[in-house]
C-alpha cells in the first residue's frame, strides 16, 4: 500500500537529464519531449533539501528534511522511452513510479520533436496524468562548431497532476528554456521552466561529453543537487 503523503512529494524528485542542449528525460518535474534513443540508458541520483514551509499544510507536521531519488530512462526504440523513478522520503518511506513517452514526430531542422506521454502509469484508477510535449533547438550548429549559445525551447499541454504536494501541476500550458553556453562556456548549461505552479531553475556542468553531468538548482522554495550519466547498452 502506498503511504498516503508520499505521492505529494514526488514534485521534488522527478529529476531529469540536463547534459547537453537536448537529451532525454524530464527536467526536474516538468515533462518534456527530450528522449533517449534505442539502446540508450540514463541513470541519475539526487538529493533534495526540503523547505517544510513551502509544503502544503498536511505535510508540515512530518518535518521532512530530505528526499533521495534514483531515476532511470531507457530507450526501448528510437520512439519509445520507459522511465522508472524511486524515491526515499525522509520520515515517510519509499516508492517507485513508472512513466513513458512515445515520439509522434521526430525533430529536424524545421520541425520540433513532439511526444505523447504519461506519468505514474502504475496507477490505474484515474491518478495518472497525460501530456503532449514539443521541443525545438532554435540555433543548432550546422556544418561546424556552434557560433553562439544553443537554445532549446520546451512547450507542453497536459492534464492535471495533483499528486505533487497535493497541488495542481501540468494542467494546460507549461514549459520553458534550456541554454547551453557554447562556445564561451561549453560545459555549462542553464535551465528555467514553469510547471504550472512553481518556477524551476538549474545549473548543469559536464566536463566532457562522455562524463557524468553534475547539476543543481531550485524548485520553488526547495533546493536540489544531483548527477546523471547516459550510456549506450549496444
Amino acid at each position: 500500500m502506498r503511504r498516503p503523503y508520499l505521492p505529494m512529494l514526488l514534485a521534488l524528485v522527478l529529476m531529469g537529464i540536463l547534459a547537453g542542449a537536448a537529451v532525454a528525460g524530464d527536467i526536474v518535474t516538468v515533462p518534456t519531449a527530450n528522449q533517449v534513443k534505442a539502446g540508450e540508458t540514463d541513470v541519475a541520483v539526487y538529493y533534495i533539501s526540503v523547505d517544510n514551509s513551502a509544503l502544503i499544510a498536511p505535510l508540515r507536521p512530518f518535518d521532512i528534511g530530505f528526499v533521495r531519488a534514483q531515476t532511470l530512462y531507457a530507450g526501448l526504440t528510437d520512439r519509445i522511452e520507459l522511465d522508472v523513478h524511486r524515491y526515499d522520503v525522509d520520515k515517510v518511506g519509499a516508492d517507485t513510479i513508472f512513466n513513458s513517452t512515445v515520439v509522434v514526430q521526430p525533430e529536424d531542422l524545421k520541425r520540433p520533436i513532439i511526444v505523447v506521454g504519461g506519468r505514474d502509469l502504475s496507477r490505474v484508477y484515474g491518478h495518472a496524468s497525460y501530456f503532449v510535449s514539443a521541443a525545438k533547438t532554435l540555433n543548432p550548429p550546422v556544418g561546424g562548431p556552434p557560433t553562439g549559445p544553443i537554445y532549446r525551447l520546451h512547450l507542453s499541454l497536459g492534464t492535471e497532476d495533483n499528486t505533487l504536494f497535493g497541488e495542481g501541476r501540468h494542467e494546460g500550458l507549461f514549459g520553458g528554456l534550456q541554454v547551453l553556453a557554447k562556445p564561451t562556456f561549453p560545459q555549462v548549461g542553464v535551465v528555467a521552466l514553469y510547471d504550472g505552479n512553481d518556477i524551476i531553475t538549474a545549473l548543469t556542468y559536464t566536463h566532457e561529453p562522455t562524463w557524468p553531468t553534475i547539476k543543481g538548482g531550485t524548485y520553488g522554495g526547495h533546493t536540489w543537487i544531483g548527477a546523471s550519466y547516459t550510456f549506450n547498452a549496444k
